[in-house]
């Protein structure tokens, strides 16, 4: 291994220089870009170090131009010579003439000496080729105007560039070319490998600068780079296309799922991720109860250690794409506009399942619905979806089994999905009623939505059978309940109890379930405090909770009010709380116990 501080110019001495066709796709973005532009501008800096650079020779044959294969720095050679072409079209022609030939000798090389015909130096790995080629080779062939996020990365970059140039005078590029181009401007570290060194751990060593790899894409790269070792290339980038490249990396879109993040617990995971964990879990190298999501790429590196022919690692691979295609077509990516309607069937199953797994940030059972949908007939699926379903759900409302248990029950849900119905089996009616007295928010909202759904299918009571998560939870009697809602203006109905013992059992059960509704918006501050009367009708211009009650659950409240009930008191909470709790047990109690 040679390390040695080198400026840009370097690459004039090369041949082609090739991106693994299994390396990241380009990942930086609109900061990165600034902060390189910045770099570069700073007047008080001589040298503008980027970081290193680790290049292997690849074996030369005689008479080419040699080449070398990107291990690391990817993201920095794509940046800059992007950055290269945007400032040299960005130039009136006078100055194009120039510096074509100090810029074009470091994007082009010949690979025959004697032709005009001059090749991309760069080639980016098989998602980003076509792009890079486009912006280095054609820039002439992208219409700026048509740019949108939801453009390649790469034809984004270019554009930010060249409107960044456009609104910079022809003195302030041309200094800032010269200082880029400047030979004893040592911007990189280069380091050299030779075919001793192992790449991979000098790779994961240096692996802290830009914007780091993600588990996924460690593992991606060691999948291949193990399959080139019991294979060769070829091979290799066959199965690549066929698998990897085709689920993962085929489009735009494609890639923006997988990458896109969801929350599950206090961290933020790429779709892609999860996926890999789940893989790792069922298939056993994964234990949830004693490694951490740290552990996932060493873990799958120690797995590829176990293959010893390419025909075992490409059997593997393939098992990492049956279950990607199960992911994405059954793992719902939801948002404020879906719609949900109630129904016990498989599919309506799923879904209700997977939203409340996302309203309560809850993945760890990921591996366990993957596993179903793929070893079961969709009568078991059904039995152990809703299984799971309820397992959820009488958890979240009795804390029978503490949450960072999960990691433990996982395996023996994987193992025999019987295991549901044993772990919940001590769970009885009055569990859930008293779950059910003290109810978090978002808890809440989640339980009286499906609760609302639910009546909309059995009683038909609606035209409007699909609901949209988007309705905001209100406490009835609130819970700064002292000015408005004192003895006085609204007496406790035990008169028996002591001053203290109304106020007690009053500050609880404002978080019964019975207290809470669901509103198309939120009320005015003021309002929410209101006496029961004016905070059902509002005053004045604030709206009160007749004018945003659309759900059933909140107009029978409205009903028996406009027929002259209008006190809301203790009595009232326990009875709606109970009639809430027989519903719930209508929607989940099938494994309950009747003590």
């Amino acid at each position: 291994m040679k390390a040695e501080e080198k400026g840009l110019g370097f690459l004039t001495m090369e041949g082609k220089v090739k991106i693994p066709f299994f390396q990241r796709t380009y990942v930086w973005d609109e900061d990165n870009w600034e902060d390189l532009i910045e770099e570069f501008r700073d007047e008080e800096k001589t040298n503008n170090f980027l970081g290193a650079i680790i290049l292997k020779q690849l074996p030369s044959i005689s008479g080419k131009p040699k080449e070398l294969e990107v291990i690391d720095g990817q993201q920095r050679l794509t940046t800059i010579s992007i950055f290269l072409r945007a400032i040299y079209d960005s130039f009136s022609e006078d100055i194009k003439q120039n510096v074509k030939d100090a810029i074009f000798t470091i994007l082009f090389f010949k690979r025959d000496y004697t032709s005009n015909d001059y090749e991309v130096r760069i080639e980016n790995s098989y998602v980003d080729a076509n792009s890079y080629k486009k912006v280095i080779k054609e820039p002439e062939t992208i219409n700026l105007n048509e740019v949108n996020e939801k453009s390649h990365r790469i034809i984004r970059c270019y554009k930010y560039f060249r409107e960044t140039f456009e609104e910079m005078s022809e003195e302030d590029k041309k200094n800032l070319l010269n200082k880029i181009l400047n030979p004893g401007n040592k911007m990189l570290v280069v380091i050299d490998l030779d075919e001793k060194d192992d790449e991979q751990s000098i790779f994961d060593t240096l692996n802290t600068a830009g914007v780091k790899l993600t588990a996924a894409e460690i593992i991606k790269n060691a999948l291949f780079k193990k399959l080139i070792e019991l294979s060769d290339s070829q091979e290799a980038i066959k199965t690549y296309k066929e698998t990897w490249r085709k689920v993962f990396l085929e489009d735009e879109d494609i890639l923006m799922y997988w990458e896109k993040e969801l929350t599950t617990g206090r961290l933020k995971r790429q779709n892609i991720e999860i996926l890999l964990h789940s893989v790792a879990v069922i298939e056993g190298f994964y234990d949830p109860a004693k490694h951490t999501l740290s552990d996932l790429s060493r873990l799958y590196k120690k797995k590829m250690g176990e293959f010893k022919t390419s025909k075992d690692l490409e059997a593997f691979i393939g098992k990492i794409i049956e279950y990607a295609s199960i992911y994405k077509e059954n793992i719902y990516d939801f948002d404020k506009s879906d719609l949900f309607s109630f129904s016990n069937d498989l599919n309506g199953i799923k879904k209700r399942l997977l939203h409340i797994l996302n309203i309560l940030n809850i993945s760890t059972f990921h591996p366990f619905i993957l596993r179903v949908i793929k070893n079961e007939n969709p009568t078991k699926q059904k039995i152990y979806l809703k299984d799971l379903e309820n397992f959820i759900i009488y958890n979240a409302v009795t804390k029978k089994i503490p949450i960072k248990n999960y990691n433990k029950l996982i395996k023996q849900f994987i193992k025999d999905p019987e295991n549901l119905k044993k772990e919940v089996a001590g769970i009885s009616k009055e569990d859930i009623a008293i779950g059910l007295r003290k109810v978090p928010n978002k808890l809440a909202s989640l339980i009286l939505f499906w609760i609302e759904l639910y009546r909309r299918a059995k009683e038909e009571k609606s035209d409007t059978m699909e609901l949209k998560y988007t309705y905001t939870l209100e406490h009835i009697m609130p819970v700064k309940w002292e000015k408005y809602w004192n003895f006085n203006n609204v007496p406790h109905p035990d008169s028996s109890l002591s001053d203290a013992e109304k106020e007690k059992d009053r500050k609880e059960k404002i978080y019964w379930l019975g207290n809470m509704t669901l509103l198309k918006s939120k009320l005015n501050t003021s309002i929410r405090n209101y006496d029961f009367e004016r905070k059902i009708n509002g005053e004045g211009a604030k709206k009160g909770i007749k004018h945003y009650a659309d759900l059933l659950i909140t107009k029978e409240i409205i009903e028996e009010f406009e027929q002259g009930d209008k006190i809301w008191n203790e009595d009232k909470i326990k009875n709606r709380t109970k009639e809430f709790t027989d519903t719930f047990l209508q929607i989940w109690g099938e494994n309950i116990e009747n003590t």
